[in-house]
């Protein structure tokens, strides 16, 4: 039996802009993914109708982390989604990429 990978996708505020590491992540089907944000700021994950993950929209409060799973039947391809952090003044906003593996 394949065991299932975990993701984890940081999300930081570098002066005015929102970075992610990986820049770009690649997953599988069946994949957890997590989102985690080290500045204990308070986020959001939008991907829409097409998202090929189990929900389209997760939330967090300051110091949270976002977990997902890419479904057994997710399509494979590439997927911008939209992300949001706010840091208690700002909401900084930026559209990375997901890559779900054939």
């Amino acid at each position: 039996m394949k065991r299932k990978a975990m993701q984890a996708i940081t999300v930081s505020l570098n002066g005015d802009q929102i970075e992610f590491s990986p820049a770009c992540a690649f997953v599988n089907r069946g994949d957890a993914i997590v989102w985690k944000c080290p500045d204990n700021l308070a986020f959001a994950i939008h991907f829409g109708w097409n998202s090929p993950l189990d929900k389209n929209r997760y939330r967090t409060r300051p110091g949270g982390r976002i977990q997902a799973m890419v479904p057994a039947g997710a399509l494979h391809g590439k997927y911008k989604y939209f992300a949001a952090l706010y840091d208690g003044e700002n909401i900084w906003t930026e559209d990375p990429e997901l890559i779900v593996r054939r």
